[in-house]
């Protein structure tokens, strides 16, 4: 009887879940979640915590480009598209299992991937439904070239003297020699690693996202949001390398408390995320810019 009194709440819990009937649409958004959750597992086991939680914005905005249309979404693809995308994306799944560290085919699976699911929902005529969402997708790869093509050395150097201006600006004594930003008591080399490169990239490939998600109409708003984009990334980590020279100036070097978490993963993700949320608040007063006023609007209505 104890037994049956433990068992029956469980009982009635799960009586009471509603698991959605398998319906074609329901299938596929069941594969599409599972392939985003076998790469994203992927990135968190193999990338840094800065690369991985990038990977998962740009899921998310995939999501976001596709949402008006999960609704009304009725799987039916052709059979060109079943024999093009079932293998593809066999390939995929099996290609992502394998990544045990660093490998640049990471950033290739995802809009492989988007592929597939595509080919696996529409016909190849109705293929740029899902364009946004593929947009999205390629911001992944983007963001890996972006960060090899730009010039390692020259980004130190300007992230070193930018982050001497903010010193400067506090009042703190500092002389800057190429990379290296000095202080009186100690300072601090800009690696490439430090640079900001992969800030900037990632800030840039959000922006991007941000119009594909919520399309700016006004060609100046949108010119803005580009241009201040990396600016927003640069600002950014030059602030932290500044504190960082900072923390060893103050005699909290490598191995302080303070100076890994402004050095390591968890403050470059802060850093980050600062970045993201000052672009998320400048494109959304251009976005209000750009919409009717409510009493105008409802009038129309």
């Amino acid at each position: 009887m104890k037994l049956q009194a433990l068992i029956a709440p469980s009982r009635a819990w799960l009586q009471s879940i509603k698991i959605p009937p398998p319906t074609p649409r329901n299938l596929w958004l069941l594969l599409a979640a599972a392939v985003a959750t076998q790469n994203l597992a992927v990135f968190q086991s193999s990338q840094n915590e800065h690369t991985t939680v990038f990977a998962a914005l740009i899921w998310g905005g995939a999501l976001i480009c596709m949402e008006d249309q999960l609704e009304d979404l009725e799987p039916d693809p052709h059979a060109i598209g079943l024999l093009l995308g079932v293998p593809l994306l066999i390939w995929t799944i099996f290609r992502n299992s394998i990544i045990l560290h660093w490998d640049g085919m990471i950033f290739l699976l995802p809009i492989l991937s988007g592929i597939a699911l595509t080919l696996l929902c529409h016909p190849l005529y109705l293929f740029g439904q899902f364009r946004d969402s593929l947009l999205c997708l390629m911001m992944l790869p983007a963001y890996n070239l972006i960060t090899k093509v730009l010039p390692e050395y020259q980004f130190s150097v300007i992230t070193a003297h930018v982050s001497g201006f903010w010193l400067g600006i506090l009042g703190f004594d500092n002389i800057v020699k190429n990379r290296t930003v000095m202080m009186p008591t100690g300072g601090v080399e800009v690696l490439p690693a430090c640079n900001g490169i992969d800030t900037i990239a990632q800030v840039i490939c959000i922006a991007i996202i941000f119009q594909l998600a919520f399309p700016l109409r006004s060609r100046l708003s949108r010119l803005a949001i580009f241009l201040s984009a990396p600016l927003i990334g640069l600002a950014s980590n030059t602030i932290r390398i500044a504190i960082l020279a900072l923390c060893v100036a103050n005699g909290n070097g490598k191995g302080s408390g303070w100076f890994k978490f402004f050095h390591d993963d968890f403050g470059s993700l802060t850093f980050s995320a600062l970045s993201v949320f000052v672009l998320g608040m400048l494109f959304m007063r251009l976005l209000e810019r750009e919409l009717p006023p409510m009493a105008a609007q409802a009038k129309h209505d």
